[in-house]
């Protein structure tokens, strides 16, 4: 188990940097008292640079008490992969991508969407679809986030009050 004194760095990757990557960062980054010990950043495989997130995932993540609005769009490169801890991606094709940067961060990369219990084998990317879409999306992420961390040792907390929306950790 990775002591949470330490703050491990976790990548969070898409494809343009402006949807699915950025609610990662913001669930991890946004929640310390969900996530302790996790500084959280973000980039996209086919990111423009400085593009702000879409608006429905930064409606998705407000409506959960996240703030995302001054994200801006980086583009991945092997100098982001060094500085991560671990990777994890939205589709396999991410993890082909960061691999074919970085191939020594290949005990560090992992499928998001591994996590799921719904065998999904990608996290859905919401570009261009309805709200409804994205607040899915937010969920399935926040799911598999908590999954995930505790898979690789990162113990998280249970979301604070009744009724917050979000699974218990505990119970993931």
């Amino acid at each position: 188990m990775t002591d949470i004194g330490d703050k491990i760095n976790i990548l969070a990757v898409c494809t343009g940097n402006i949807c699915r990557s950025p609610m990662a960062e913001g669930i991890l980054s946004g929640m310390p008292e969900i996530f302790p010990g996790v500084r959280a950043s973000s980039a996209g495989t086919h990111a423009l640079e400085g593009n702000a997130p879409s608006e429905f995932s930064v409606v998705a993540c407000r409506e959960q008490g996240i703030d995302i609005s001054s994200h801006r769009a980086k583009r991945l490169d092997g100098n982001i992969i060094e500085r991560s801890d671990l990777v994890v991606c939205m589709e396999p094709v991410h993890v082909e991508l960061v691999l074919s940067l970085d191939i020594s961060a290949a005990d560090r990369i992992y499928n998001l969407a591994d996590f799921s219990d719904r065998n999904l084998g990608k996290i859905a990317d919401p570009y261009g679809c309805s709200l409804r879409e994205y607040r899915q999306c937010f969920q399935t992420i926040m799911i598999c986030l908590g999954r995930f961390l505790k898979e690789v040792g990162i113990s998280g907390k249970a979301p604070a009050g009744e009724g917050s929306g979000f699974p218990r950790l505990e119970d993931l």
